[in-house]
Parts: structure tokens; sequence; C-alpha cells
């Protein structure tokens, strides 16, 4: 890795663990080159602004994100049970996880986490772009399954569902709607995905 690369991995290091504590609004650039150990004009030389920081950042772990669930995803559908598929899906940044040089695959759920309560302008095209294709690759996997599921239901299900399980790994420090910090997170998407097969196969749609 080159010194300007190395530079830039740790400004994008920083940004995660700022962005994900605080929120957009709540960290300057001087905070996170603060956290990086880097000057001002470092962030605006690689970066630009704030917002093409955090936005650069959401789109780089885009890629060993969609890589880990993939990998997850060819390796549960043999199975051809859609409880270990789903499992696998939810568990895949942590089971999966390759390159942990800027972000691990527990820490970069919960920086996703955070993100779903950003502007919706911040983040919906680079969502769109780098993330969406591999939920539409999860979708196809299970709509077998599940043959009376319009794709529009469907995208509401993975909406619950990634919200749930980033919910529970990304929540440490307190307690999520007064239940007891989850300690085993490895078990509760487990649960998680007995939890969402159950469910859907009550599925009926509507006429």
């Amino acid at each position: 890795m080159s010194r300007s690369d190395a530079t830039k991995a740790r400004i994008m290091r920083a940004a995660i663990r700022d962005f994900t504590a605080m929120g957009f609004r709540g960290v300057t650039l001087r905070d996170i080159a603060r956290s990086a150990g880097v000057t001002m004009g470092a962030i605006t030389y690689h970066f630009g602004s704030k917002t093409d920081l955090y936005r650069d950042t959401f789109a780089y772990v885009s890629a060993p994100y969609n890589k880990a669930c993939r990998q997850a995803l060819l390796q549960a559908l043999p199975s051809g049970d859609p409880v270990q598929i789903i499992d696998a899906w939810l568990a895949a940044p942590l089971t999966h996880w390759q390159d942990a040089a800027v972000v691990s695959g527990e820490d970069v759920l919960r920086f996703l986490n955070k993100m779903g309560y950003e502007s919706p302008e911040l983040t919906r095209d680079v969502y769109e772009s780098h993330y969406a294709y591999a939920i539409a690759e999860w979708t196809d996997a299970l709509s077998s399954f599940f043959p009376g599921m319009r794709r529009d239901d469907w995208l509401w299900c993975f909406t619950c569902l990634r919200g749930m399980y980033f919910n529970i790994v990304a929540h440490d420090d307190f307690t999520l709607w007064a239940l007891p910090r989850i300690l085993d997170k490895r078990t509760a998407l487990s649960r998680l995905a007995v939890d969402a097969v159950a469910l859907l196969r009550t599925y009926m749609p509507s006429s």
C-alpha cells in the first residue's frame, strides 16, 4: 500500500468511527482529521468536502460487503433451505468478511445502521448504485420458495430484515426497545432467520 493509499485508509477508518458515533451532522472534518492523525488539508486533498468523504466511504465499504454476502449466498444455495439462505445473508459480514484494513464486518454494520438514520438525499443514489444489486440476488434466490410474493413485497421484507439485523449487531452500549443487550449476536441472527421464514410462509398476496 502506497503512502497516499495508507493515508486515505486511515481517514476512512476514522470517518467510519466518527460518523457511526455521532452521525453525519454531529461530525466535523476537524474531528475526523484529529481522529485520523492527519491535517485538514489531507482530507480535502483526498476527498474534498465532508459530504464527499461520507459518500466515498459509504461506496468504498460496499465492495467487501457485497463480496461477503455473495460468498455466503453461494455456500447456502445448495442447501435448498430458505432459513439457511436468509441466515447466511444476515451473518455474511460476520462470517465472510475478508479485509479489515479499513473496517471490520461488525463495524461496517454499525456504520450502515447509522446510515439508515441519515437523509435519503445523502445516501440513496450511492445505495442504489453500490448495494441494491446484491439485494436483488438474494431476492431472486428466495423468490422460488415463496412464489406468491410480489417484488415490491420482497423489497419491503428485505428492508425490515436489514433494519432488524443492523440493530442486533450494531447496538452494544445500550438496550434496544427496553430489551437486554444482545450478547450472542450470531444466535440472534439465526433466530431472526427462522422467524422471518415462518412469517413469510403465512404470507397471502392481496387480490
